[in-house]
């Protein structure tokens, strides 16, 4: 890992623990995300969102909305060096997993019927750059999806950066959107 990703997480998580308004910007971060697909498009949707920790946005009410809208929504696992996706229902059973993440118990769901997924992040730039936490799980799932699965990264307006460094094994994602709140 390079000194300048090393340097731009460690800047980025400060910034982002800053984040004033959590639950209200978080809010509308979901409504954004919601609002970009057309209604007609959730049912059947299979989308994989991640379950927010520390100081990521809530994904609870997300999760929620995809649900009452008719998407079948997964929820990430770790499982050694990779990540799966898993089907996550009201009544799904969730363990502390890896990295003290909340994860599904279930089978992993074949990557290839992901539709959408909302993919966290430290940093991204406004052409789909993006800096993970460093783990390089999203860089090597999202490779397995089909070529036409949508990929939106999702964060507050202040982690929006001009570049973020990369490396070759780096995954852009298709659309970012923000809370909409002006930095």
């Amino acid at each position: 890992m390079s000194d300048a990703k090393r340097d731009l997480r460690s800047a980025m998580r400060r910034i982002r623990a800053a984040v004033p308004d959590r639950e209200a910007r978080t809010q509308r971060l979901w409504d954004a995300v919601v609002a970009s697909l057309p209604s007609s498009r959730f049912a059947g949707l299979h989308v994989l969102a991640f379950v927010g920790v520390a100081s990521e946005p809530d994904t609870a009410s997300l999760l929620q909305m995809l649900g009452q809208r008719g998407a079948v929504v997964h929820v990430p696992r770790v499982e050694g060096e990779v990540m799966v996706a898993v089907r996550c229902d009201h009544d799904t059973t969730l363990e502390v997993g890896a990295y003290g993440i909340p994860s599904p118990v279930g089978p992993p769901t074949d990557a290839h019927i992901i539709d959408l997924v909302i993919v966290p992040g430290l940093a991204f730039t406004r052409d789909g750059q993006r800096l993970g936490q460093g783990g390089g799980y999203y860089d090597r799932y999202l490779p397995l999806l089909r070529p036409d699965c949508v990929t939106i990264g999702v964060c507050f307006d202040e982690q929006i950066v001009p570049a973020v460094p990369g490396e070759a094994h780096d995954q852009r994602v298709s659309l970012v959107i923000t809370d909409g709140v002006q930095q």
